[in-house]
């Protein structure tokens, strides 16, 4: 996760940490406490900050140097989420056991993810996004 880029744009626009951490819907200390890598902003924020910004999710998170990209702002729906998770999955030829392995978790929590019923990790999306050659708008429909 690439918080600097987070700053710079944040600064770019002129946009206070009160003022993002507002938009977000999240406290000041949250936005800081992301800001300075001691927490991972959840994916759901990730999402929206994305929105809000104007800015391509997978240029926030080092997956693609394209700053400025065409994408829906939409909301995270799991159920989508989960498709989009198993799809990939299928796409390079992994069980849900392979991947979990691969990704160290277990196939429990592949399961749960795929199935929609449990809000997925920014740090484990990453992963995925980088081991099934997938971005992070793939995954959230975003595109």
């Amino acid at each position: 996760m690439n918080t600097e880029k987070i700053k710079y744009i944040r600064d770019e626009l002129e946009i206070t940490q009160d003022e993002i951490s507002r938009m977000l819907g999240c406290t000041r200390s949250a936005y800081s406490l992301w800001k300075i890598n001691k927490n991972t902003i959840p994916l759901n924020y990730l999402n929206k900050l994305s929105n809000i910004l104007n800015i391509n999710i997978d240029y926030l998170v080092d997956l693609s140097d394209e700053k400025n990209v065409t994408f829906n702002k939409i909301d995270i729906d799991r159920k989508i989420l989960g498709e989009k998770i198993k799809q990939a999955r299928k796409s390079i030829n992994y069980t849900q056991e392979k991947l979990a392995s691969k990704l160290n978790t277990t196939h429990s929590v592949i399961s749960a993810y795929e199935s929609g019923k449990t809000a997925v990790p920014t740090l484990f999306m990453i992963e995925l996004a980088k081991t099934t050659k997938k971005s992070l708008n793939w995954f959230l429909n975003k595109i």
